[in-house]
């Protein structure tokens, strides 16, 4: 049915008018004030039914492809949000009627509620299946950014604020999260294919006799040749090495390696961003030198790049490539997808067979645990520091210049580095004693020796710079951001201050929060209503 149409049923008055917004047709329609239902299943193209008057209503509507809302009860639409709404082609319908009469108006002219998507909400590289989900707050309370609530009993994942550390993933007791990878099916459709192994994929098997016999037996999964990320990692080591020599950067110099970690500083400590690292991640390097080098053999084959991933950050990283890098990896595998066929493959393998696929030495493969890339820059005056709990507590000190004396900050979300990813196989410790034997085995054979060094230092600089992501602002216009702040001081005094997470926040001041950027109403707190006589 067209708006023209809907507006003179529910007598309603369009706030701004244009011919195509009068001629929009529409068959769906949502009715809430709570905008995490809204954003959690409403059909692309539908209409908005609500008594909110708040511009969060018309930012979380463009989120979710709503390109009309009705403003019920005789409420009035701010000039905020008119402009808002004109800004982004939202058409925006105030009338008298209530929510009620609304949707029976428009039910009783065939509009229908969006249908449900069957496949699971996801974030990025994070599934959430519902129909395990049972709203525990495990997430909740894990999540280092406060990017998920529980909302009617089913976490909602705010992707803005998600940086992928993947602690959702590691917590939830019925595996209601999980990470959304690329499968070995891939393999298909490419002429020539091309691994590269993330450095703690060393640490994942026991007992291999060398470092080519797990490189080979990765190869016989389905791959045409092998690069190791730690090859990537040995180049940007030496770079930094430099970089720390010519002292023209601002201390302390900040690792990028872990995606988790950038995001967060793009989140969280936007102040930060200056002493980062232009560096690309070492897959993305490797991935590039691969690429290079196989069309130039091979220039009739279509070349596919697989990344065996440790953890979801790696892999949401890379496909969010408008961000910060344009990427040469096609495909992202995890490597539990691939542990099993290794571990037949290794058991299966001769001797005979082994081929010299290894192309790096120590410098690189020490990457994959804490501490590794800075023993690589020939200075004691370094943090390695894992887990995100641990990071943001040295960030925080880094801002609050309460550092002193140092020049490096190696930083890793996972608790054990790269090892402790949520797609590996192994158990953290574990896994540092068995790569322990990889790196010892690659220290007799070539020493300290770097094996890999860029000639062209612009190849391992990211072609985009990390910007700061204003995600945790309340408001674009500051003035209406001091009012928002002012009204969550006046709400957090209010609450209870036990953080229960029964409202389905981390904690009082987040449910705050979500109350002044319209997102919930006071009323979700149980013992505010209790206090209040409700």
């Amino acid at each position: 049915m067209e708006l023209k149409e809907i507006v003179r049923l529910i007598k309603g008055r369009l706030l701004y008018e244009t011919d195509s917004l009068l001629q929009r047709e529409y068959s769906y329609a949502v009715a809430s004030d709570l905008m995490s239902n809204v954003m959690l299943d409403t059909a692309d193209d539908s209409i908005l039914i609500t008594s909110l008057v708040n511009p969060q209503t018309i930012r979380a509507s463009e989120m979710m492809n709503i390109t009309c809302i009705i403003i019920t009860c005789g409420k009035v639409a701010t000039d905020t949000m008119i402009e808002l709404a004109r800004n982004r082609n939202i058409a925006l319908v105030e009338t008298e009627d209530t929510t009620f009469t609304v949707c029976g108006k428009l039910h009783s002219i065939g509009l229908r509620e969006g249908p449900l998507s069957l496949e699971p909400y996801h974030v990025t590289s994070i599934h959430l299946e519902q129909d395990r989900c049972i709203g525990c707050i495990h997430c909740v309370r894990s999540c280092p950014t406060e990017a998920i609530r529980v909302r009617s009993w089913k976490a909602v994942i705010s992707p803005e604020r998600c940086i992928e550390c993947g602690m959702c993933v590691k917590v939830c007791p019925r595996h209601a999260t999980r990470p959304v990878v690329d499968t070995l099916e891939a393999l298909a459709d490419y002429d020539y294919k091309i691994a590269i192994p993330a450095s703690s994929f060393f640490g994942q098997f026991k007992g291999v006799k060398s470092r080519n016999h797990l490189l080979t037996a990765l190869k016989r999964v389905g791959f045409d040749d092998v690069y190791e990320e730690a090859i990537g990692a040995e180049m940007i080591s030496y770079a930094t090495r430099k970089q720390m020599e010519k002292g023209q950067r601002p201390l302390p110099m900040i690792s990028s390696g872990c995606p988790s970690v950038l995001k967060l500083i793009q989140i969280r400590f936007p102040n930060l961003l200056e002493h980062v690292l232009d560096y690309r991640p070492p897959v993305e390097v490797v991935a590039s030198m691969a690429r290079r080098e196989a069309e130039a053999k091979h220039p009739d084959k279509k070349i596919g790049i697989f990344f065996i991933a440790p953890c979801t950050a790696k892999i949401s990283f890379i496909r969010e490539s408008d961000e910060v890098i344009e990427t040469d990896v096609d495909e992202m595998v995890a490597i539990s997808e691939v542990y099993k066929q290794v571990i037949h493959n290794l058991k299966t393998l001769e001797d005979s067979d082994v081929e010299p696929l290894e192309k790096t030495g120590v410098m690189g493969l020490r990457w994959t645990n804490p501490g590794g890339e800075s023993l690589a820059l020939g200075t004691d005056k370094f943090i390695a520091v894992d887990g995100i709990d641990e990071v943001i507590d040295i960030f925080e000190k880094v801002e609050d210049e309460k550092l002193e004396g140092v020049e490096f900050i190696e930083a890793e979300a996972c608790t054990g580095g790269c090892c402790g990813g949520s797609l590996t196989v192994e158990n953290s410790y574990s896994a540092k004693t068995n790569i322990k034997v990889i790196i010892d085995e690659a220290k007799a054979r070539y020493g300290e020796r770097i094996l890999n060094v860029s000639h062209n230092e612009e190849e391992l600089v990211r072609n985009r710079e990390l910007r700061y992501r204003p995600v945790l602002q309340l408001d674009d216009d500051i003035n209406v951001s001091l009012k928002k702040m002012e009204e969550m001081g006046r709400i957090v005094s209010a609450l209870p201050g036990v953080d229960c997470g029964v409202c389905g926040a981390p904690t009082c001041k987040a449910f705050a929060e979500d109350v002044v950027r319209g997102l919930i109403t006071e009323r979700a707190c149980i013992i505010l209503n209790r206090t209040r006589g409700r």
